[in-house]
């Protein structure tokens, strides 16, 4: 076994599995938790990421291949990519022609998701893997699958999903940050159309106008 990262939620690591060397992605315990309440929420979130991983990729959106779910054990094992992420190849070229094509690409899988009832839950640099040109996107257990009504309730779910994302892109690109987001936009919009994305960014302004508020308020 190496491991070779370990988040507040999850343990990732390379095993030898029939042969094949896969990633293994395991929920490891909280002993903060109630150890039933626990596994509960360890179990439905392995359960979970999983099929959301699967639904992404009937959508056509690519994502690792899911080769086993160890519901007892929390984990799933799936195909390794020993790629870069986008986020190293943003760092790595800045706001660049590979990466303004690289950002676009990555709105279109979103936009696929949301147009097929997938909400990412975490959609930034740092969970797409770049292999071979082709991008795949990872670490769906923040995620959900609803019915994708575009009313107003799954337009702020969309813009929730987007706004995870320009956080991100100012957290750790602040001085290009609009433009990377608007590169994104660019390839949402190719999958959603205009109209529906531009109604998404409003509630993404909405979201943030009302959370700068509240913090206001409680200063």
């Amino acid at each position: 076994m190496k491991v070779i990262a370990k988040g507040a939620e999850a343990l990732l690591y390379l095993e030898d599995w029939l042969g094949l060397i896969v990633l293994v992605k395991e929920r490891v315990p909280k002993g903060y938790r109630d150890p039933v309440f626990d596994k509960v929420i360890r179990v439905k979130r392995t359960i979970n990421e999983a099929r959301l991983m699967m639904d992404a990729a009937d959508l056509g959106v690519k994502t690792p291949v899911v080769y086993d779910v160890d519901v007892v054990r929390t984990k799933i094992r799936m195909q390794y990519l020993n790629s870069p992420t986008l986020n190293t190849i943003i760092k790595s070229n800045g706001y660049s022609k590979l990466v303004k094509e690289l950002m676009s690409r990555m709105g279109a899988l979103v936009g696929v998701l949301h147009n097929g009832g997938i909400l990412h839950g975490d959609p930034t640099p740092a969970n797409v893997i770049v292999n071979d040109s082709d991008e795949y996107l990872i670490d769906f257990g923040l995620g959900e699958k609803l019915k994708p009504t575009w009313d107003s309730k799954y337009l702020r779910k969309t813009a929730v999903d987007l706004n995870v994302l320009l956080r991100s892109l100012e957290s750790n690109y602040g001085e290009y940050s609009e433009q990377l987001f608007n590169d994104f936009i660019n390839g949402y919009s190719s999958v959603i159309g205009g109209d529906k994305a531009a109604s998404v960014v409003k509630w993404v302004r909405r979201i943030r106008s009302l959370a700068r508020y509240y913090t206001g308020r409680l200063l």
